[in-house]
């Protein structure tokens, strides 16, 4: 918060609205990435650029932006096509905050792939 406080222009956060912050990280925080960390890098067996992927599916759900989301997805390549055939094992644990990126990949895909079924 502090961070992102500081490039606002703001000095410090109102206890209001660090009380919605919190409350929105506990409703949330378990399907989202919390980006930069990029511990899962390396986790998938056919390189699928995990942290990337989470990225662009933060842009389509939390900022509801899914032409954005999907320019940036088609420049991953095949991305987490991968996902739609595998156990989801080799990830499922490669995040150290606990979130279940074998849940997300596969969906993402399937949600921002521009392929014609």
């Amino acid at each position: 918060f502090d961070e992102f406080l500081v490039a606002s222009g703001a000095n410090e956060l109102s206890e209001t609205d660090g009380q919605l912050l919190k409350q929105y990280a506990k409703l949330n925080g378990m399907s989202y990435c919390k980006q930069i960390c990029n511990s899962c890098e390396g986790a998938c067996p056919a390189q699928v650029p995990i942290a990337d992927v989470m990225r662009t599916r933060m842009y389509a759900i939390d900022y509801k932006d899914l032409e954005f989301a999907k320019d940036e997805y088609a420049l991953l390549g095949s991305a987490a096509s991968a996902c739609l055939t595998c156990s989801g094992e080799p990830c499922k644990n490669a995040c150290p905050k606990g979130v279940n990126i074998s849940k997300w990949c596969a969906p993402t895909h399937k949600m921002l792939s521009r392929q014609i079924a």
